[in-house]
Order: structure tokens, then sequence, then C-alpha cells
């Protein structure tokens, strides 16, 4: 009896430790893997698992932002049962919908980050509120152009919700509070930095004479800034980019960049992980959509720490 008895001490012993938490599997699909954007995200994304202590994180994604058919792909490949969270970063609003859907039919709890994705299906948005964006974009090149003259849009790809509504918001901004300054191209140059190079460098041609150019992201910022040196127009055109590289960063010190847009997607990718861990463990997400800020770099503030810790890896 005296024995039962020890055993059964013994087994209400280990029933009161509290129980180990179940490791879970987040996938990240990112738009791409070249460019900087996306290490940065990461950055805030492991900043999360390690708070956390049970994350297995698999991080694929395409090689460039307009192979909308790979994201498609690498989302079925893991929409699978073993997997607790999916967060991704649409390369196609419209494309996306369905995939999304059968992820979340299958219990699966799909957080999207950056760029939507139509419909209803994920757990939670986390992006830049990139309409405000595109406003402070517009308003300094405004404000650089004493509000009158020409400007030329680069975009990247058709489809991708946060660059059209940078665009969205910048076209708004100029139509309401700067109508002499007339956008005279709206154009998209591929989501490649070769591509988007190819791009701006027709558009300066066709273009020789616009005063003031807007690039939605950092492809086409970028590729603009290439084919303005090679142009001989660096420094000529007012330019307002988006997103940061050393490189931007060099045409910025230089003056051939005239602001930077600049998110923070170290916390787009830490709130879209806590987001991502919140739902899979059952609990109810809000807000549905978390929105951060951008700041405009110029060559005045860039020095300034907490500008300095938007730019640096």
């Amino acid at each position: 009896m005296k024995k039962w008895m020890s055993l059964l001490l013994v087994c209400i012993a280990f029933s009161m430790w509290p129980a180990q938490a179940k490791d879970l599997n987040v996938v990240f699909i990112p738009k791409a893997r070249d460019q900087d954007f996306w290490t940065f995200m990461r950055q805030g994304v492991e900043r999360a698992m390690q708070e956390d202590g049970h994350v297995n994180l698999t991080w694929r994604g395409p090689a460039h932002n307009d192979d909308i058919d790979s994201q498609i792909q690498i989302l079925r490949i893991y929409s699978r049962p073993e997997v607790d969270a999916i967060i991704i970063a649409s390369t196609d609003r419209a494309r996306l919908v369905e995939p999304v859907k059968q992820a979340a039919a299958m219990g699966i709890k799909v957080v999207v980050v950056d760029s939507a994705v139509d419909g209803n299906a994920q757990a939670n948005f986390v992006t830049t509120d990139n309409y405000a964006a595109g406003a402070l974009a517009a308003e300094q090149l405004a404000n650089l152009l004493n509000r009158q003259g020409t400007v030329a849009v680069l975009r990247t790809i058709a489809g991708s919700g946060s660059t059209d509504d940078r665009a969205r918001g910048f076209t708004d901004y100029l139509k309401k509070n700067a109508p002499r300054l007339v956008i005279v191209a709206d154009e998209y140059g591929g989501g490649t930095r070769g591509k988007a190079a190819r791009g701006a460098a027709t558009l300066l041609e066709k273009y020789p004479h616009v005063d003031g150019i807007f690039a939605v992201n950092e492809s086409t910022s970028d590729g603009m800034l290439r084919a303005l040196r090679h142009a001989g127009l660096a420094g000529k055109k007012k330019f307002i980019g988006f997103d940061t590289t050393e490189f931007l960063l060099d045409g910025l010190r230089r003056q051939e960049i005239h602001g930077l847009v600049v998110q923070d997607p170290r916390q787009m990718g830490y709130q879209a992980m806590r987001a991502a861990l919140a739902a899979a463990k059952g609990a109810p997400i809000k807000p549905a959509l978390i929105l951060t800020e951008a700041v405009m770099v110029t060559q005045e503030n860039y020095q300034k720490p907490e500008i300095r810790s938007l730019l640096t890896p």
C-alpha cells in the first residue's frame, strides 16, 4: 500500500510541473532574396523568436520580387499540417487570394506583411502606412520644386499593394496640394534592379526635361540612380527614393538623391512574428491591421541617431 501511495504521489508531482511549450513551426515567405529590406525584416523576426523561445523558422522566398509564380509555389509547398503559421509578403494581392485561403482552410494561421492580399483569410496584416508614405514623398518633392513643374513616377510591378498605395498617396497629395506640379509619366520599371535600371533609362529618354522623380521602392530607386548617373543627370533632377541601401545612401550623401522615404522593416518583422505566434496559440488578434510609420531621410538628418538606427543592418 505504501509503495502504491508513493508512486501516486510521484505521479501527482510530475503532473504539477508546467508543461513544456510546444515549438511552433513558422514559415516566412518574403517577396525576394535580393533586397536589403528583407535582411532588416528578418532581424525583427528573429528578435520576436528569441523572446518566445519556442519557434522553428523556415525562411524561403523567390530570388526576385517579380517572380510571382515561385512565391505561390513556395506557399503551396509549405501549406501542410505540421506548419503552424505562415508569414507572407505578397507579390500580387489578387493571385495570392486562393493560395492563402487554402492555407487558412488547413488551420494554418496566415499573417500578411508589407503588401496586402485581397480577401479576409489572413489572421493579420502588418504594414507601413504606404499611402501616407507616398504623400510624404510628394510633399518633399513639391517643396524642392516650389510646387510647380513636371514629375515622373517609376513603379515596380503591377499588383503590388504596398507600392501601388505609395503611388496613390503621392498622386493624391500633388493633386490636392500642388496642382501646378504635373505628373507626366507613371510607368512600371520591373521587379529587379536590372529591369528597373532599364525602365528608368527608357523613362529618362522619353522625358529628358522632367523636373522631379519619385521611385516607389528599393529596386526602382536603385535603378533610377544608376540610370541618372549613366545619363549624366545625377543631381540635376530632384529625386525622391524609397527604402535604403548603402548605394542609395551614397547617392544621398552626394546630393544625387534629395530624400529617401525609409520604413522600419525590423519593427514590421517583429510585429508580424508576434502576431503569427499569438494566432498559432489561439489568441485573438487585435487590431487586425498594424501600421508602422515611415520617415523622410535627407542629407540634413541622416546622421541623427534615431535615423541612423533605421539605416544600418
